[in-house]
């Protein structure tokens, strides 16, 4: 899907970034917050959020032209199959293993000023 035809400040396109992973990141520390039975019922709808808002990103990204697009799609599929890995975990009741990764990724969503630049995510341990 090519976005270039419109044109969008990179400023205005930074502001949408921040407020969209502002919204993962309090949706990330509600899920965090919420007790076992809700934290198992609650984790689907947030890996749906979280691929919605990658993909929000990218496609903002694409509108002003960045350059780190390409490698942000790669570190956007890297968390997303963690989370899809995880999702299966938690499912399964592992559910201390599910709330690390929100916490890693409330963490990683979090980072001062605009969004980081793409760098590879690294997984202390693989997911089993």
């Amino acid at each position: 899907m090519k976005l270039r035809h419109i044109h969008m400040p990179s400023w205005a396109a930074c502001a949408a970034l921040r407020h969209r992973r502002r919204l993962l990141r309090g949706r990330a520390g509600a899920l965090c917050a919420a007790t076992d039975a809700d934290f198992i019922g609650h984790f689907p709808g947030f890996v749906a959020a979280v691929e919605t808002g990658f993909r929000h990103e990218e496609a903002l990204l694409e509108l002003v032209g960045d350059a780190c697009l390409r490698p942000r799609r790669a570190d956007h599929a890297v968390i997303l199959c963690a989370l899809h890995r995880t999702a299966a975990q938690v499912e399964r009741g592992d559910l201390a293993l599910g709330r690390q990764v929100v916490a890693a990724l409330a963490a990683l969503l979090g980072q001062a000023g605009a969004p980081p630049p793409a760098a590879p995510v690294r997984l202390a341990a693989p997911l089993p």
